[in-house]
């Protein structure tokens, strides 16, 4: 019986892997089309959009991305010279550095987050019912502790 009770736990593990990739792809490849963006971008930006003054250190941002935590200082470069960010130095603590979503980048996400919107359904949420939706929640929050890094507040 604990046999059958591993398996059918790597089954699940296995699922949810090849579920998010499939739905991550396809949310990368609309996201490029319509809005030009990367989503490791909109991630990072939407963070930023969800806390006070659009702002928060460098170490803060990354522990509360979804898809990178490596790389981080190359992907805001990116991000700023596009001008969607910019970053500025604590006034507090010299080596602190805050990383801040411009108003440009607050238009972006404001502007795209209808199709991102209507791409999450296509790709995820029109494959389930009201009740599989329930169950993902449920039994996702069972794995994410509630003081995690705010995975519940993934975009969507």
């Amino acid at each position: 019986m604990a046999d059958h009770a591993a398996q059918e736990t790597q089954d699940a593990w296995k699922g949810i892997l090849f579920a998010h990739a499939k739905v991550v792809r396809a949310l990368e490849t609309d996201l490029l089309t319509y809005a030009d963006l990367p989503l490791t971008w909109l991630d990072v930006m939407n963070r930023l959009n969800e806390h006070p003054n659009r702002r928060l250190r460098v170490h803060e941002l990354a522990e509360r991305s979804l898809f990178t935590r490596s790389g981080l200082t190359r992907l805001v470069d990116r991000i700023e010279n596009a001008g969607y960010v910019e970053r500025e130095h604590s006034r507090d603590d010299r080596r602190g550095v805050y990383v801040t979503l411009t108003d440009s980048g607050a238009a972006k996400l404001e502007s795209l987050w209808p199709d991102f919107t209507a791409s999450i359904q296509h790709h995820f949420g029109h494959h389930l019912d009201r009740d599989d939706i329930k169950a993902i929640i449920a039994a996702t929050d069972k794995i994410i502790s509630p003081d995690d890094t705010g995975v519940r507040d993934v975009p969507g």
